[in-house]
């Protein structure tokens, strides 16, 4: 039994690059999409609507959060703002967009974190992988949204991960019961 969305209501916090693969990628998996950002206005909205896509936009309302069946958040979006927190309060999983995609990926996974050099070590690997005649892709801070990758992943392909969302407050114990069990 794997991670199934189909039919569930899924709220992605932030519009940027990895909020919109996060919302497409759940789009194509069957859940109800809500797509929230603060900002009044998102770039290329036709894609998502046409995914049936719910945008709301100029800023979190509280119902979107706590009515939905799981949380995503992209990596710029505080795990501590208060429509989060009130979606935990109500039992609602939340996770980063990097975890999503990863529940999916097929292949070998790199995850490299750190304070410094993350990009540089990411590239590198990369290459030495690629010399080596691994299939590779790179994501994360320096490539394609890891949930835009998930798609293309194969098992035979190793994937660099350079992402500042690995180091995500990780959830309650509670809640991460409640998302392996889904």
């Amino acid at each position: 039994m794997g991670f199934d969305v189909k039919g569930k209501r899924v709220t992605v916090a932030g519009a940027a690059k990895s909020g919109i693969a996060a919302a497409e990628l759940l789009a194509e998996r069957g859940a109800h999409v809500t797509l929230s950002d603060a900002r009044a206005t998102v770039p290329d909205a036709e894609p998502l609507r046409a995914l049936d896509v719910r945008l709301e936009l100029g800023g979190h309302q509280p119902a979107t959060f706590t009515g939905a069946d799981l949380v995503v958040l992209s990596p710029g979006v505080p795990s501590e703002q208060p429509v989060v927190q009130a979606a935990r309060d109500r039992g609602v999983p939340v996770i980063a967009e990097i975890e999503l995609a990863f529940r999916w990926l097929r292949g070998r996974v790199i995850a490299i974190t750190g304070t410094k050099g993350k990009s540089t070590t990411t590239a590198l690997t990369g290459r030495m992988l690629e010399a080596s005649g691994y299939t590779v892709t790179v994501g994360g801070n320096i490539g394609a949204p890891l949930s835009a990758q998930v798609a293309a992943s194969k098992a035979d392909c190793s994937l660099k991960l350079n992402r500042m969302a690995v180091s995500w407050k990780p959830p309650r114990a509670s809640e991460a019961r409640k998302t392996q069990a889904q």
